[in-house]
């Protein structure tokens, strides 16, 4: 490689070397998470960022009202479950029975929140009161989006009750498409606003505590601005080294 201009190239070279420096700090697990288990940088702000969108995911107060408005209401569906996507599994027989199995689980805990349901294969006949079913899995989530800390991996009930929301979630799809299809629009969407407001926010932040912007705005201002200049950071070393070898950008002479 023949270096045309030093300068440029030494002060993108120093860019660099640094840049890999902060990289190796950033990938280390040099960092402690709100349990006090070691994390690597990357972990760290990714925890910090989920504590803060926990915070903000908090829409149970809009579930409730909605769920109380199904009280009574009575549906009919003949829900199918879906087989796992082919490419993880090639397999046509097993992936059958993979959505036989997770029928059989996912009618287990329909019964439990107060439906009947008949399991034929993958698809289950469901009948139920919406407002019963949507009021179990409300609160159901809710207990779950509570969990935090070390509860969410000492209590075994607590696990317990995540993959229950899992399922609910996997039955409410379901059932969701079903009554699309018998055109239930109301119905459909009841289950719909559980399913993303409630079951959602509840298994994806598990055992974080959340927090609010406005108590970590410093760090939160901290991370943005490190995000940009590291970013720069590394660009401007690439630039330096290509002026060094001779290439750069510049605008082309106008044509006569």
């Amino acid at each position: 490689m023949l270096i045309v201009n030093k300068a440029p190239f030494a002060k993108g070279l120093f860019l660099m070397i640094t840049f890999l420096i902060v990289f190796g700090v950033i990938m280390s697990p040099v960092f402690k998470d709100h349990n006090g288990n070691v994390q690597t940088g990357l972990e760290f702000s990714d925890d910090f960022f989920n504590k803060l969108s926990k915070n903000s995911s908090d829409y149970f107060d809009t579930v409730k009202a909605v769920v109380a408005k199904q009280k009574g209401v009575q549906i009919a569906v003949n829900a199918t479950i879906s087989k796992p996507d082919p490419k993880d599994e090639p397999d046509h027989a097993k992936a059958q029975a993979k959505a036989n199995q997770d029928a059989q689980n996912i009618a287990k805990v329909l019964q439990t929140a107060g439906a009947q349901v008949e399991v034929k294969d993958n698809v289950l006949m469901v009948k139920a009161d919406l407002g019963v079913i949507t009021e179990f899995a409300c609160n159901k989530a809710i207990s779950v989006f509570a969990v935090t800390g070390t509860e969410a991996v000492d209590k075994p009930e607590n696990q317990a009750n995540r993959k229950l929301c899992k399922d609910l979630w996997k039955g409410f799809g379901a059932m969701m498409k079903a009554l699309q299809k018998d055109r239930k629009v109301a119905e459909a969407k009841a289950l719909d606003t559980v399913m993303r407001k409630g079951l959602e926010p509840a298994y994806n932040f598990y055992g974080l505590p959340g927090e609010p912007v406005s108590q970590n705005v410093l760090m939160l201002i901290g991370l943005l601005s490190f995000y940009v200049v590291y970013t720069m950071w590394y660009g401007f070393s690439i630039f330096f080294m290509f002026e060094g070898v001779g290439m750069s950008m510049k605008k082309s002479k106008k044509k006569g």
